[in-house]
């Protein structure tokens, strides 16, 4: 199970509530589902590019928010 699969199965408000996770991995849930839908329709360079954008996001931090979220 990787961290995505991870996070969508908790309620992920609640361990932040706690302190169990950072805030601002709810922040990599949401980026990371938005380079998901768009790599629907692009390739995967495009993707990250996109999400660089809309998220004024360097392209490594989209890079390492994938490898978070996919280990």
């Amino acid at each position: 199970m990787n961290n995505y699969d991870f996070l969508k199965k908790v309620n992920i408000v609640e361990f932040v509530k706690r302190g169990v996770i950072p805030i601002h991995v709810m922040d990599y849930l949401l980026i990371y589902e938005t380079y998901l839908s768009e790599l629907k329709q692009n390739k995967k360079n495009v993707s990250i590019v996109y999400c660089s954008d809309k998220f004024n996001l360097s392209e490594r931090t989209i890079r390492r928010i994938i490898d978070f979220m996919t280990n």
